[in-house]
């Protein structure tokens, strides 16, 4: 009765190739422009104190089967970029600061400079798991420290 039982690590999320996650962030960005451009213009008499414009609603069913095929990618590591490239996402449109440096400074369109995509494809990402639900998040403070080094 008085034995400790050990708490469970949450799982992580396995690292990939950053040319890989490069191309996956390609195939995605490409996918969330198809559906920003099906979505009903934004409401142009709404006020300014109203919620701000709909974001698309990812379908992960549609984005895995992309991966899978534009990427030729097995299940496994079709999983793992799904995690890493939603979780990139997420962490760059929360925090505009940290999207900035994670840009490359030479690049002439929103392309993500070499160490933001090392930073990706290789730091720990554990998956949080609330019911049937689950998610992966990258720590913006490690994230942030992993581009600033030289």
């Amino acid at each position: 009765m008085n034995e400790i039982l050990p708490f469970p690590m949450p799982p992580r999320v396995p690292a990939v190739e950053p040319e890989l996650l490069a191309s996956a962030v390609f195939v995605f960005g490409e996918y969330l422009d198809r559906l920003r451009a099906d979505m009903a213009p934004p409401d142009e008499t709404a006020s300014a104190d109203e919620e701000a414009p709909a974001q698309p609603e990812v379908d992960t069913k549609t984005v895995l089967d992309l991966f899978a095929e534009e990427l030729g990618t097995s299940v496994p590591v079709t999983l793992a970029l799904f995690l890493r490239v939603t979780a990139l996402f997420r962490l760059l449109a929360q925090s505009p600061s940290l999207a900035q440096i994670a840009l490359a400074p030479d690049a002439a369109s929103d392309e993500l400079s070499e160490n933001a995509l090392v930073a990706a494809a290789r730091l720990d990402l554990p998956v949080k798991r609330e019911g049937k639900e689950g998610a992966a998040d990258f720590d913006p403070r490690v994230f942030r420290a992993a581009l600033t080094r030289d």
